[in-house]
């Protein structure tokens, strides 16, 4: 297993035996997660892309669609959380720091020992040079 697999956060559970295969997940999902098999003639999920916005949930006609947040996760203790956790692996595969926003409702992320890593993208020129100037300290403490 390599450093690219991360175990899916949510998993679709697909009823069989209230499929009707009308295929309208298929239709409605914007991350293509559900695609039919022609070979077996069964439905598909690619569990990976969700981010369970329960959209293939509340279109299926038959109800057959669940989607649940998987008890499989990366194992937590003081230092680490789970979100941090995987952050690091995708920095890992993908050798870059993933980029923040200020509409990110998320804690800044705080590394070993308080080490703040916030990566922003900045524009090159600036789009404003007066209230985007760009300074790079390093704090080491005592």
């Amino acid at each position: 297993m390599s450093i690219q697999f991360i175990y899916p956060e949510f998993e679709v559970i697909r009823n069989d035996s209230r499929c009707i295969h009308c295929r309208l997940c298929e239709r409605q999902c914007s991350n293509e997660i559900h695609r039919f098999d022609a070979e077996r003639g069964i439905l598909i999920s690619d569990e990976t892309k969700c981010v369970n916005c329960q959209r293939c949930v509340s279109f299926c006609p038959t109800r057959a669609l669940k989607i649940v947040k998987s008890n499989c996760a990366l194992r937590e203790n003081a230092n680490w959380q789970n979100d941090t956790i995987q952050e690091i692996y995708k920095q890992a595969n993908s050798g870059g720091v993933l980029l923040s926003s200020m509409g990110n409702p998320k804690p800044l992320p705080v590394y070993w020992d308080r080490i703040l890593i916030n990566a922003s993208q900045v524009t090159n020129p600036p789009i404003d040079p007066l209230r985007e100037p760009m300074e790079t300290r390093v704090f080491l403490g005592k």
